[in-house]
């Protein structure tokens, strides 16, 4: 009995690197609206926490922490909701890009990393840049905090919105088939 091979696709991490690096280059106008919500939601949860310790002054300490727990939540959803609205919108426009990958070998698995990559580069991007605005905001307004801790916050907060924000829309993307993906017109 020979046992039979299956030749498996192998997309490697620098080559899923430099496609998510000129799809963000070609896209860069649809993209700075996904960059845009998060550094706004970023900016407005490490800004909240700066001053926190000064609503601490006028509400009991306890209160303060489930205020800012509630709108760091409400940040959070809105930050992952216009997120997915917008990758549903670019991973709609790109159908044809899909399905041709799909047609000479691309897996599901390949598609899905792929999307998923460049949505969490994005994301970091907008948890930065919303950490130094929302440092300088709340600095500014006299806030005191750790921004050892804040960073390390922000990008987990930003990781954490593109992975959920970026899972279904790919998941729908890579489960297509070429014909359909190739067929589909926006």
């Amino acid at each position: 009995m020979a046992e039979e091979k299956k030749e498996k696709t192998v997309l490697p991490f620098n080559e899923a690197l430099y496609m998510v690096v000129r799809s963000i280059k070609q896209r860069f106008g649809r993209i700075l609206i996904v960059i845009i919500a998060i550094t706004a939601s970023i900016a407005y949860m490490v800004s909240l926490d700066l001053l926190s310790p000064i609503l601490a002054s006028s509400i009991p300490k306890e209160g303060v922490g489930i205020y800012t727990f509630l709108l760091d939540v409400t940040a959070f959803i809105v930050a992952a909701t216009g997120t997915m609205n917008s990758l549903l919108i670019m991973i709609a426009e790109r159908y044809h890009e899909i399905g041709t990958m799909k047609s000479f070998g691309a897996r599901d698995i390949h598609i899905f990393e792929l999307l998923v990559l460049e949505t969490i580069i994005l994301t970091i991007i907008g948890g930065f840049l919303g950490y130094i605005i929302g440092l300088g905001i709340g600095y500014g307004l006299g806030g005191t905090g750790d921004p050892g801790y804040l960073f390390g916050k922000a990008m987990l907060i930003a990781v954490i919105i593109g992975f959920i924000s970026s899972s279904y829309p790919a998941y729908q993307a890579a489960r297509m088939s070429p014909v359909e993906a190739l067929r589909y017109e926006v």
